[in-house]
């Protein structure tokens, strides 16, 4: 059987690749086997998949192979720098068995070559655009001056020989210098690059015989009829191999002749071998043609693949059923020997009970003579001797077992009497002849005849007892031999892999976690650890938290965002990792851990004091945590590939929240609690308001709404702002100052609403955790950077300036002190306050901006002023589109429609939030209508710059953009998340590993981790610990058996989860702790009750 390409194999098949081929991106890499890859190629409404198995063949398939779960080495190497690259030329090098594959390059590189061998053993070699090797599946020398390796140059220019066509004077020579034994299809076959099979056509054809000795029967002289008749026959052979270069060429399956049948009654075909051509040799056989050559290789080794598994398969099910007869027949052997056991009990009864009198007789006997003190070897010699003297009860003994005080007698039937037919069955006969022979009867001599006749009778009942549960029971032991084989027959598909040993991450040496905002957070394991990671890994951004017991550990939060603070999520997680690391933990004390910043850490001790190895100052306040549980967790994360990482880009993020407002209304009500009053507005830092309209994109910017609108809750408070100032100006007589007083900013509504609750509540709020304060960046100052907002309106600095001061005027303008709002609640209007009478000493406690605010109300003219008209008609020139509807929505929102105010805290609240939901509705509508503006302007300039500009850019723009198209949606359909350039610049490796794997993910590897429990919260395979008694050992087998019975679990992540070298998981867990899991006790009953139904 032909089972590897010849070189006309190959020339045949680089024709057909390259017709289908080129042009086509490589979409992914896949291992089928260990020597066997399969490349698929794709581009809009097609694909090509392409198999290459070194040494050995190359062809595009139609069949569907399954593919290795994890890509090896060398296939993750050719994904990396070969998928989506797009092909750009096939060619055999020379006439050898060697293809090129050339891919183009990227914007960095210049392009790629896969060369591919298919002589000995083969080989699958990557290289540069200089042929400069990268990667290679075999490390070979082919002689001492060249060797295959990573970073030698591959030489094709000396493989790339060109076909030679065949001449008189070399064929002369060829064949004259052949040996003796020598004959003329192997002479033809060594010295031409024609091939086996297309040598011994040439033979055929020229009328030659393949077998004809080249040195004596050939005729060599010139104008002899058989070079003649061979050096055309070459010649055309010679013609053969440029058609076959140049044109696509049929294939050809050549069919073994045989006589079998398959199950159906027709003929059995058997592939044999596969050609570009049907040779003269093979005419008379039996063969199948094909349309291409390709299409031919790929049904023979598809044919040859599948008739191996169905062979494996088959195996395998075979050795399954022969276990399963075996286990069969340890069942039925244990029936019948239980069957046999009763028949001979009570055949041994039976022969007692006929030979009553002279059992009775031995047993007295041999019992009155150990009564008398006989020696046994006396006894021994005097039942020989009496049995010599023919004495029927010494006769009847066979053997003394003293030891266990029994007699063995040989027994026989009395009564039974040879039937006088002849019996003709085998059977019959032999248990005739079992009944006349005597049958050995152990008795005991302690017992009656009669007695141990019961016995046996006895031992027969237990025996038909046990028979009768074996009997039940043999159906269930089949049952579950069953499916043992079937489990073993499932395992045995899966192929055992060999894991690489991986190398570990940095802080991997420290206790350490992820956050649930993607923080990194390490703590010392001792002493030395601690001193190291305070001395060596503690940044200025970071943050240093610990707690004031004994073994206590030294936790650093790594601050991955530097200028941004550390949430507080991430602050109390790092206080349950130093609480639960230190002696609080055994004892089972509840405590608070606290963070300091590093400059506040020292190795500096006060004088005439000495700080040991780990110790260190902490100089200033600390900042308390609130008190933690001690409840810890383990869990598994997974190493991704880079393939893999769009999937979980955004599992573990920073979610901004709007905790920035409370903070600083926490530390307002702090301020005033201290001072006795409220803070002036000049004293104030507001937020950095956010105008809509200096958010809109310019005519030239190409953001997206859609980023746009990540800044509206931030923007919304100042957007409630601006329309106050607005609305105030146009509704001036009619309401007053009250809309603008209400609705100032957003920061101060919350300052307000929050000074409005009773003091004692505040108070209370206040001391509840004095000295826990965690405050965020302003929500205006990170957006700029963070979503680029410089590109989208005016210039940043400008903006904050207008902004600022038109902040400053609009809080100066809508101050009202905290005496007036708790008024107000009470259903008192601000006319009524500002009017009513205060006492002196009041007034002269009042600030200045109160009296100006007193002054402007007091002179208020009924007729608009000098400046107020052509302010009026700047803002109707301004609202001129705005409709009733939009207009009540503004009232609304200012509060000049509102009725009685709402009391209490929940209605406050719900007021609130209200509010806020009605201004981030506006500010989006507003927003959404100047961004739709804007993109109608930018299109319009676009299109008129485009019809501007030439046909070869707009030709190149748009091959570009379908290309990137194209490559997307190629990834997209192997399910390969496309990350963008910033995205890729702000991955760090923590993003490489993740806590909830999905089945199209590419593991590489799993490390365990110990961590708080609301840190695991979102983990796939996790479990809680408590303090307890269990050992680290039994405690990490318990999770690793829960782990593996996970129902979610895929067949990838137990086998690395089972990879984990024990001493790596023993070294993560905690010590002393009780596993616990939510459903633990409820799996390990329904297993049972699942076992049970099974």
């Amino acid at each position: 059987m032909k089972q590897r390409f010849s070189a006309l194999d190959v020339r045949a098949t680089v024709a057909n690749l390259k017709e289908r081929l080129i042009g086509l991106r490589v979409q992914n890499i896949y291992d089928v086997t260990s020597r066997t890859l399969l490349f698929k190629f794709a581009k809009p409404d097609s694909k090509e998949l392409v198999l290459i198995e070194s040494g050995i063949r190359l062809h595009s398939t139609q069949f569907a192979r399954d593919k290795s779960a994890m890509p090896s080495h060398f296939c993750g190497k050719l994904r990396k720098h070969l998928r989506t690259r797009r092909l750009l030329n096939v060619r055999q090098l020379g006439s050898d068995r060697i293809v090129d594959f050339e891919f183009a390059g990227g914007e960095l590189t210049a392009g790629y070559h896969i060369i591919v061998e298919f002589y000995a053993s083969g080989n699958i070699i990557l290289t540069d655009h200089e042929y400069r090797i990268l990667t290679l599946l075999r490390v070979v020398q082919p002689s001492e001056n060249v060797k295959m390796a990573i970073g030698e140059i591959y030489d094709a220019k000396s493989i790339a020989r060109d076909f030679q066509s065949v001449q008189l004077e070399k064929l002369q020579t060829v064949l004259r210098a052949a040996g003796p034994k020598d004959v003329l299809k192997k002479v033809i076959n060594t010295n031409f690059d024609y091939g086996p099979s297309l040598s011994e056509h040439a033979i055929l054809v020229a009328k030659l015989d393949p077998n004809l000795k080249a040195a004596t029967d050939m005729d060599t002289s010139e104008g002899s009829p058989q070079m003649k008749a061979l050096l055309e026959a070459l010649e055309e052979a010679d013609k053969l191999i440029e058609a076959v270069g140049t044109t696509v060429p049929k294939g050809y399956i050549i069919l073994k002749e045989t006589e079998k049948k398959n199950e159906d009654g027709t003929n059995l075909e058997l592939y044999d071998e596969f050609h570009p051509h049907l040779y003269e040799q093979h005419k008379s056989r039996p063969f199948k043609e094909y349309d291409t050559f390709d299409a031919a290789v790929d049904q023979f080794f598809s044919e040859i693949e599948s008739q191996k598994i169905d062979m494996k398969a088959r195996s395998q099910e075979e050795n399954a059923a022969k276990k399963l007869e075996a286990a069969r027949r340890e069942q039925m052997n244990r029936i019948h020997g239980l069957e046999s056991l009763q028949l001979t009990n009570v055949r041994k009864a039976q022969l007692i009970e006929n030979n009553l009198q002279m059992a009775d007789a031995a047993i007295l006997i041999i019992r009155n003579a150990i009564a008398t003190g006989m020696d046994w070897r006396e006894l021994e010699d005097l039942v020989k001797d009496e049995q010599k003297r023919g004495n029927p009860i010494a006769l009847m003994i066979d053997s003394l077992k003293l030891e266990t005080n029994q007699v063995s007698l040989r027994l026989s039937d009395p009564d039974y009497e040879s039937s006088e037919e002849d019996s003709s069955d085998e059977d019959d006969e032999k248990v005739e002849k079992e009944r006349k022979e005597p049958s050995k009867v152990d008795v005991d001599i302690y017992l009656t005849a009669f007695a141990n006749a019961r016995k046996y009778y006895d031992q027969k009942r237990a025996t038909a007892a046990k028979h009768e549960k074996t009997i039940a029971a043999s159906e269930r032991a089949m049952k579950s031999a069953e499916r043992k084989i079937k489990q073993e027959l499932k395992e045995s598909k899966i192929t055992a892999t060999v894991s690489k040993i991986r190398k570990p991450f940095w802080f991997e040496k420290f206790l350490w976690f992820i956050s649930t905002e993607n923080y990194l957070v390490i703590a010392g394991r001792d002493m030395q650890q601690n001193e190291l990671l305070v001395k060596r890994y503690l940044s200025k951004d970071d943050v240093y938290v610990h707690a004031d017991l004994h073994g206590a550990a030294s936790v650093i939060i790594k601050n991955s965002n530097p200028g941004h603070e550390i949430p507080p999520n991430t602050l109390h997680q790092a206080g349950i990792m130093s609480v639960c690391q230190s002696k609080a933990w055994e004892a089972k004390i509840v405590t608070s851990a606290y963070w300091v910043l590093p400059d506040q850490v020292s190795k500096s001790a006060p004088t005439g004091e000495y700080l040991t190895t780990g110790s260190f100052m902490i100089r200033g306040k600390k900042n308390f945590l609130p008190p933690v549980q001690l409840v810890y967790g383990f869990g598994y994360l997974f190493k991704l590939d880079d393939a893999s990482l769009g999937n979980h880009v955004k599992e573990r993020r920073y979610l901004a929240t709007d905790e920035t407002d409370e903070s600083k209304v926490d530390a307002e009500k702090e301020k005033e609690s201290k001072t006795g009053e409220k803070a002036t507005p000049e004293k104030q830092e507001p937020p950095e308001p956010v105008d809509v309209e200096h958010n809109v994109p310019s005519a030239n910017s190409e953001a997206s709404f859609d980023g746009l609108q990540s800044t509206e809750n931030s923007a919304a408070a100042s957007v409630t702002s601006e329309i106050s100032d607005q609305q105030l100006s146009t509704d001036f007589e009619q309401d007053g100052e009250s809309g603008g007083e209400e609705q100032s900013s957003g920061q101060t509504t919350s300052q307000d609403q929050s000074v409005a609750s009773d003091s004692s509540d505040d108070d209370d709020e206040d001391m509840a955790f004095p000295d826990t304060q965690v405050n965020q960046p302003a929500a205006g100052g990170s957006q700029w950077d963070k979503y680029n907002l410089q590109t989208l309106g005016d210039d940043e600095d400008a903006f904050d300036q207008d902004g600022a001061s038109q902040h400053d005027t609009d809080t100066r303008k809508s101050y009202i002190t905290a005496k007036q709002r708790r008024m107000m609640k009470k259903g008192k209007t601000l006319d009524e306050l500002t009017q009513s009478p205060e006492p002196e000493a009041n007034e002269a406690k009042q600030t200045p901006n109160k009296e100006v605010n007193k002054d402007s109300k007091k002179s208020q003219p009924i007729a608009p002023s000098r400046g107020k008209k052509g302010k009026s008609k700047k803002i109707k020139e301004k609202y001129a589109d705005q409709d009733e509807e939009e207009r009540e929505l503004r009232m609304e929102l200012l509060g000049s429609n509102k009725g009685p105010q709402p009391k209490g805290k929940k209605a406050k609240k719900e007021a609130q939030a209200k509010t806020e939901s009605l201004a981030r509705q506006l500010a989006k509508e507003k927003a959404k209508q100047e961004y739709e503006r804007k993109r109608a302007e930018a299109a319009a300039a676009g299109e008129a710059a485009a019809a501007e500009a030439p046909v070869k850019t707009r030709e190149t723009r748009a091959e570009k953009k379908q290309q990137t198209e194209e490559i997307k949606q190629m990834l997209k359909e192997e399910n390969i998340t496309v990350l963008e350039a910033d995205e890729i610049a702000n991955l760090s490796v923590l993003d490489s590993l993740t806590a909830q794997p999905v089945p199209e993910d590419i593991l590489h590897f799993a490390i365990p981790i110990c961590a708080p429990y609301t840190a695991l919260q979102k983990y796939k395979y996790k479990v809680k610990l408590v303090p307890g008694s269990g050992k680290k050992g039994k405690a990490v087998k318990q999770v690793e058996a829960l782990f593996l019975g996970h129902h979610e679990a895929t067949e990838r992540e137990k086998e690395l989860i089972k990879s984990v070298p024990d001493m790596e998981s023993i070294g993560t867990m905690m010590s002393k702790v009780k596993v616990l899991s939510p459903n633990m006790e409820a799996d390990k009953k329904g297993g049972k009750k699942f076992s049970k139904k099974k």
